[in-house]
């Protein structure tokens, strides 16, 4: 069945308002990767202009002809995102219509099934279980970290202790009563994503800690509310979370999928992988990928597995449908913690799809899956032809090597995909690409 692929990630609905240039840029370069969960007759709505050299390349190494994709790109004024005014537009929805005449049975398919997403299919005739949810904004309170707090608390999820503050008091409170637990806490803008809406606070010298981004030492008897509370929120988000902050063995998320007949189906899970910055001033660890599957112990998959269920079944029963990925650590001292969860595409959302339509649906059993940004190339072309040239490119017949994803080329970097059968052999090639 054709679809109709939504790429309205880094919308202000997702992301917050007033987003920055990091922000447009990063849902600009998303449309490049998630154009990889294209199939063959699908139609991609999309922000940005998709070029026709990766689409072709992405038809190639999936096995389906990119000539029969179509691609809409709305006329916008701000270009790198799709929001649900621009996705109601008059041009757009007419464009849509004739293109979906031509066949039947469409579906639609968006990263974030916001209000206007559900407004199109009903105005598209393509009915889909769950419109009614989003038609008031439900999927929002997956995709805030206040919601997340009162959710998870409802299904007894494991959480640090923390609070939600409304006000520069609110704020102060909060630090001043859960600073004393581990000396360090992490303070999280409601609506921010990936990171940027976090910065840690801590009393104790530290290098830049996971999840922020920003790790700042402060000495307590001088900590200024007003000033962070001015520095963090925005005018359309005057809401910040504040938990305990416990240093992590593992970072891991778990995701998956809440079917039409809402049936729920584990996806994937991956360890998040970051690393030092060479910058010594710099105070945030730099996101290096993922790696799938996570490396986690049996018994602890299973334990975080467990409690994800009881969360993502209370997102059923809220009336959500589509992906959903949940965040969590196994803390120094054993503790499993749950951070946070969002309904929409996952990062590892593409990486799984690119290994299940190359190597099958088992394919935990006996690959390993990582992601390798920041891999310094002018161009997606020429990030292919040094693969093919070092004979890193991905090998069909022995499935595996390296897939370049998607350019930056304004950073002058390439995202890549490496499939590897163990982990030394991932990390081998992910050594091979960096290095240069």
């Amino acid at each position: 069945m054709p679809r109709i692929l939504i790429m309205n990630a880094g919308t202000p609905q997702m992301s917050g308002a007033h987003l920055t240039k990091a922000q447009l840029s990063l849902a600009a370069n998303s449309a490049f990767r998630s154009a990889w969960f294209a199939q063959e007759g699908d139609l991609i709505v999309s922000p940005v202009v998709i070029p026709a050299d990766l689409l072709s390349f992405i038809g190639g190494t999936l096995n389906f002809h990119s000539s029969a994709l179509r691609l809409l790109v709305p006329a916008s004024r701000q270009s790198t995102i799709l929001d649900d005014c621009t996705l109601l537009s008059k041009t757009v929805v007419e464009r849509l219509k004739r293109h979906i005449r031509q066949k039947s049975d469409w579906q639609l398919y968006p990263c974030y099934s916001t209000e206007g997403v559900a407004r199109l299919a009903a105005i598209l005739g393509i009915p889909k279980t769950g419109d009614d949810f989003a038609l008031q904004r439900g999927p929002d309170l997956l995709n805030r970290k206040s919601h997340f707090r009162q959710l998870a608390t409802s299904v007894a999820l494991p959480l640090p202790h923390g609070s939600v503050a409304t006000d520069p008091n609110g704020l102060f409170k909060a630090v001043t009563s859960l600073k004393s637990e581990t000396g360090t806490v992490i303070v999280k803008l409601d609506n921010g994503a990936g990171g940027v809406g976090n910065v840690i606070l801590t009393s104790n010298k530290s290098d830049p800690l996971p999840g922020a981004r920003d790790t700042r030492w402060v000495s307590w008897p001088s900590f200024d509310p007003e000033a962070l509370w001015s520095e963090m929120t925005t005018a359309s988000c005057k809401t910040l979370v504040v938990e305990s902050y416990h240093l992590a063995r593992s970072l891991f998320y778990l995701e998956y999928t809440i079917q039409d007949d809402a049936s729920i189906a584990f996806v994937n899970s991956g360890s998040i992988r970051l690393r030092k910055s060479a910058d010594r001033s710099e105070r945030a660890l730099i996101w290096t990928g993922l790696e799938l599957p996570s490396d986690l112990e049996e018994e602890q998959l299973l334990a975080a597995q467990a409690h994800a269920y009881r969360f993502v079944a209370l997102a059923r029963d809220l009336g959500y449908r589509g992906m959903i990925n949940i965040d969590a650590i196994f803390a120094q001292d054993g503790r499993l913690l749950f951070n946070e969860a969002n309904g929409r595409w996952g990062g590892g959302s593409v990486l799984h799809n690119i290994a299940v339509r190359l190597l099958g649906v088992d394919y935990f059993g006996c690959n390993v899956i990582l992601s390798v940004r920041n891999v310094r190339s002018a161009s997606f072309r020429a990030a292919h032809d040094r693969l093919v040239k070092d004979g890193l490119i991905f090998d069909h017949t022995r499935k595996e090597g390296v897939i370049p994803l998607a350019a930056d080329e304004k950073a002058g970097t390439v995202e890549c995909v490496v499939i590897a059968p163990n982990r030394p052999a991932a990390h081998d090639q992910q050594h091979r690409l960096l290095k240069s």
